[in-house]
């Protein structure tokens, strides 16, 4: 294992907070969410964990837990929601300075989530003192 600077795992966050909301300001909302959501796709592949596993998301949980977060898993109708407690919040969350922080993982769980229902999008990912809170949706099926 080695050590990680807390200032870089901030502007990790940072990053992707602001590259988001520039794609945001120049393609639009619904553009920059297919591209937020192919990036999704694209990231699971490079990752392996979920590709593999009976439930894809129970993989990525698995590979979490793994990582020292503790996750909870809601599902509601078409909505997915986690809450990650993540051992470095507390130390890497006050120094964001995106104006709208964002959690790397949420394109790294939509992945999974994408694997089996790939209409399903992000609709929230909100920093919390502990970690953070995603919402997923996934299509309406039709019986």
């Amino acid at each position: 294992m080695i050590s990680i600077s807390e200032e870089y795992l901030a502007f990790l966050h940072d990053q992707l907070a602001e590259n988001q909301i520039r794609l945001r300001e120049i393609l639009g909302d619904s553009q920059a969410q297919a591209m937020f959501c192919f990036a999704a796709d694209r990231l699971i592949s490079t990752v392996g964990a979920g590709r593999y596993a009976v439930d894809p998301i129970e993989g990525v949980l698995k590979k979490l837990a793994g990582w020292g977060m503790e996750v909870s898993r809601k599902d509601k109708g078409n909505i997915t929601e986690l809450e990650v407690k993540c051992p470095y919040a507390d130390r890497i969350h006050p120094r964001i300075s995106s104006g709208e922080p964002k959690c790397p993982l949420g394109e790294y769980i939509l992945g999974a989530v994408r694997l089996d229902e790939s209409k399903s999008h992000l609709l929230r990912n909100d920093l919390t003192k502990e970690g953070v809170r995603f919402r997923i949706e996934k299509p309406q099926h039709s019986e």
